[in-house]
C-alpha cells in the first residue's frame, strides 16, 4: 500500500511539471495526456490528481477516535464505500472503475492535532477528500487551513462552530453536513426562555472554537428572550473533579435558573456530576449540547443522567426514511454490532457520498481507464449541490461551507435521547430555523 501511494504521488508531481516521461508511474498515463485532458492541470502542482490504471482513489478521515462522534463517522464512511455497488454486503464497491481506499488519521480536538493529522494525510497519498474533523477546534485555523492550502476537500458531519463558515474564518475547501451552531444556540435559548421560563442562566464552556462561541451565542439569544446571564465560566480541558467542584460551587452562588453546558465528553459528565453534587443545584435544569448527547454519556452516568436535557438535530425525519430503517441502520448494526451511538451517522454517510459523487461527476476518464480529477472542479461540484436528498435531510451547499441551510433542533430529556438506536425518542421541545433567520438575513 505504501509503495502504491508513493508511486501515485510521483505521477502527480510529474503531471504538474509537464514531464513527458512518466518515470516510475507504472500503468498511469503519460502526464502530457493528462494535461491534454484538462489543461488546468498544468497551472499548479496540486491542481489535479491522476489515478492510474489499477490504482485506487484515495479518501481520508481525520477523526477523534475517543469520541462517539468519531467512531460513528468512521463506521458511516466505511458503509458509504461499501454501498458503492448498491449493496451493504461488507465488500467495498468501486468508483469509475477504481477501488476507493480510505486512509484514517486521528485528531484529539486540538488545533495542533488537526494540523498534524492533515499533514500526515497529505504525505500519505494524493487524497481527494477528507471526512472530518470530529471537533471544530481541530478544523478551525488548523486542518481546514492546511488542506485548503493544498486544494483538498474537508467535509465534516460533526463540526458545528459558526467560526468555520464565517467570512473571516472560512477556508475555501471546507464544507460540512452538520448544522451551524448559530441555529443550535438560538434553539436552546428559546427552550430555556419560553419552555423552561428561566429568567437567569449560566454557561460553562472550554476556550476552543466549538464550546466558547456556542456559549456566547446562547447568552446573546437568551438575552433576546428577556433573560440574563448570571455566570459565564470557562474551564480547562481535561477537566478534573476538583476543578469541576469549584466551578459548581460558583454556579450555586450565582443561582441560575438554567445551566447550559456546551462541552464534550468526558468534561460534560464530570461537570454534570459536580453540579448535581451541589444541594442548591440538585433540581436546576441542565442542558447539554449535541457534543455530549451520546449513548456513552447515558451509560456512564446511569441514573444521574435522568432529567438532563440535550439539544441536537432531530433525526426523526431522516431516521424514518425507508432507506435508513430498512437498509442503512440494519447494515450498521450487522457490521458493528450495535446501533449508532450518536445522531451524526446520517450526516457522516451524506458527507462521504457528497465527495464520492463529486469525484464521479468531475473525473475525466482517459483511454484504458485512468482518471484525471481537477481539484477545483471537485470544489465546484460540492458548491453545486442543491436539494440533495440525504439521509440527514435536504442539503444545499453554500460557498461559505454550510450544506445545511436550515435545521430542526430538538431538546430531549434523558434517558429518552435519540441515541443508541432510539431514533423514535420524542423531544420535549423542537424548533426549525434557517441560517438566514439566525444571521439576520431573512
Amino acid at each position: 500500500m505504501t509503495g502504491a501511494r508513493l508511486l501515485l504521488t510521483g505521477c502527480v508531481i510529474a503531471l504538474a511539471g509537464m514531464v513527458l516521461m512518466a518515470t516510475g508511474c507504472g500503468d498511469a498515463p503519460a502526464p502530457s495526456t493528462a494535461v491534454a485532458a484538462d489543461p488546468a492541470c498544468a497551472q499548479a502542482p496540486d491542481a489535479c490528481v491522476t489515478v492510474g490504471i489499477g490504482e485506487p482513489i484515495y479518501l481520508g478521515t481525520l477523526l477523534y477516535p475517543s469520541d462517539d462522534g468519531g467512531v460513528v463517522t468512521a463506521r458511516s464512511v466505511q458503509l458509504a464505500v461499501d454501498y458503492l455497488d448498491g449493496r451493504f454486503d461488507g465488500h467495498s464497491g468501486t468508483l469509475r472503475g477504481h477501488a476507493v481506499d480510505v486512509i484514517p488519521e486521528a485528531e484529539d480536538c486540538t488545533p495542533a492535532s488537526g494540523r498534524a493529522g492533515a499533514r500526515r494525510l497529505l504525505a500519505a497519498a494524493p487524497v481527494l477528500g477528507v471526512i472530518g474533523t470530529t471537533c471544530s477546534a481541530a478544523a478551525y485555523r488548523a486542518a481546514a487551513e492546511v488542506l485548503s492550502r493544498h486544494r483538498v476537500l474537508l467535509i465534516s458531519p460533526t463540526s458545528t462552530s459558526p467560526l468555520l463558515t464565517s467570512p473571516q474564518g472560512h477556508d475555501r475547501y471546507f464544507f460540512r453536513t452538520a448544522f451551524n451552531d448559530l441555529i443550535q444556540a438560538a434553539a436552546v435559548a428559546e427552550f430555556a426562555g419560553q419552555r423552561l421560563r428561566a429568567r437567569t442562566a449560566a454557561t460553562v464552556s472550554v476556550n476552543d472554537a466549538y464550546s466558547r462561541p456556542l456559549a456566547a451565542q446562547f447568552v446573546d439569544g437568551f438575552g433576546a428572550e428577556g433573560g440574563r446571564a448570571v455566570a459565564a465560566l470557562t474551564v480547562t480541558d481535561p477537566l478534573g473533579a476538583g476543578r469541576a467542584a469549584q466551578v459548581a460551587s460558583r454556579l450555586a452562588n450565582a443561582a441560575p435558573g438554567v445551566i447550559f453546558l456546551p462541552l464534550m465528553e468526558p468534561a460534560c459528565g464530570t461537570m454534570v456530576r459536580a453540579i448535581r453534587a451541589e444541594a442548591a443545584l440538585a433540581t436546576t435544569p441542565v442542558v447539554v449540547s449535541e457534543a455530549c448527547m451520546s449513548a456513552t454519556f447515558l451509560r456512564r452516568m446511569g441514573s444521574l443522567a435522568n432529567g438532563i436535557y440535550a439539544s441536537g438535530p432531530d433525526p426523526a425525519g431522516a431516521g424514518s426514511s425507508s432507506f435508513a430503517t430498512v437498509q442503512f441502520l440494519p447494515a450498521y448494526r450487522r457490521q458493528f454490532g450495535s446501533a449508532p451511538a450518536t445522531v451524526f451517522a446520517f450526516a457522516a454517510f451524506d458527507a462521504t457520498n457528497l465527495v464520492l459523487e463529486a469525484v464521479r461527476r468531475t473525473a475525466v476518464q482517459l483511454p484504458g481507464g485512468a482518471l484525471v480529477i481537477n481539484r477545483e472542479a471537485l470544489r465546484a461540484s460540492i458548491i453545486s449541490v442543491n436539494g440533495y436528498d440525504g439521509l440527514s435531510g435536504i442539503l444545499t451547499c453554500l460557498p461559505a461551507g454550510d450544506c445545511v441551510p436550515a435545521a430542526r433542533i430538538s431538546v430531549y430529556r434523558a434517558p429518552q435521547w435519540p441515541v443508541g438506536g432510539r431514533t423514535a425518542a420524542l423531544p420535549v421541545f423542537s424548533t426549525a430555523r434557517t441560517l438566514a433567520e439566525v444571521t439576520g438575513g431573512g
